[in-house]
């Protein structure tokens, strides 16, 4: 046997292993908490530009669904509008006359908040 498995016991080998998947388990938890973390922060919301708001405010009225679902999404929570629930969901409505996928949600989530 060379030197280096003579000084090699068990119990060293032991303690060596446990540390190991002790670190091991340490950085899987601290990976665990930090996606936790990050959505406990609330994201920041950029200011919608009134050159946007002005767009789709024409083209909703134009008649596009798109234009009438992120305008009442806007109204919705007072995003570059004041909050306007009432006209959220008349655009709601709207757009989901025109078949608009997600604007039928939208009004049966915010009908359910009620």
């Amino acid at each position: 046997m060379t030197s280096l498995h003579k000084q090699l016991n068990p119990i060293a080998i032991a303690i060596l292993v446990t540390a190991a998947i002790s670190i091991m388990a340490c950085t899987e938890k601290a990976a665990d908490n930090s996606s936790q973390v990050e959505t406990m922060v609330s994201p920041v919301v950029s200011p919608i530009p009134q050159d946007k708001v002005a767009r789709l405010q024409k083209e909703a009225q134009e008649g596009d669904p798109d234009a009438q679902y992120e305008l009442a999404y806007l109204y919705e929570n007072g995003l570059g509008v004041p909050k306007n629930e009432t006209k959220a969901l008349e655009l709601y409505q709207q757009a989901a006359d025109q078949g608009h996928p997600a604007a039928q949600d939208n009004i049966d989530a915010m009908n359910k908040s009620k």
